[in-house]
């Protein structure tokens, strides 16, 4: 998706969706749509994923897809079998020089990363707590590992 400059939507998941039988990631829905473009259909994605972000290169490369929202006011990231192994943390979805390809990872000091940005939405509040977080930041984020507020 060709934009000023390449950006970052970060996402939190929460520790109630974590487990493998939890494969989505849902995104709230004004950030998706800021990133994603509007969310009339589905949209497939190629995800290049970091299981170790430190690396220069993804440990694996899949196919996702971008769910056309839905009415309550969510969209999903759909199609991701290992999002079911991430643990609570942030996920970040960086673009890349090409369309529809995304560098991924998550960080798992969730304190650091949530105090590290601004311009947080916060998505609805559920039975389970409080709604998730996301922002979209400038990138490349480098280094891809969030130690420090600095």
């Amino acid at each position: 998706m060709a934009t000023a400059g390449p950006r970052c939507l970060i996402v939190e998941r929460h520790e109630w969706e974590t487990g493998g039988a939890q494969q989505q990631l849902q995104i709230t829905l004004g950030n998706a749509r800021t990133f994603f473009g509007l969310g009339t259909r589905n949209r497939p994605v190629t995800l290049r994923v970091f299981l170790d972000p430190s690396l220069t290169t993804p440990t694996f490369i899949t196919e996702a897809e971008v769910s056309r929202e839905y009415k309550n006011g969510t969209r999903r990231l759909n199609g991701f079998p290992a999002m079911g192994a991430v643990p609570a943390s942030f996920v970040f979805f960086e673009e890349t020089e090409d369309d529809w390809v995304y560098d991924v990872w998550w960080q798992l000091d969730k304190s650091i990363v949530a105090a590290r940005y601004q311009g947080w939405e916060q998505g609805r509040n559920s039975q389970y707590g409080r709604g998730r977080l996301s922002v979209i930041v400038d990138a490349p984020l480098r280094p891809r590992i969030i130690a420090t507020l600095g």
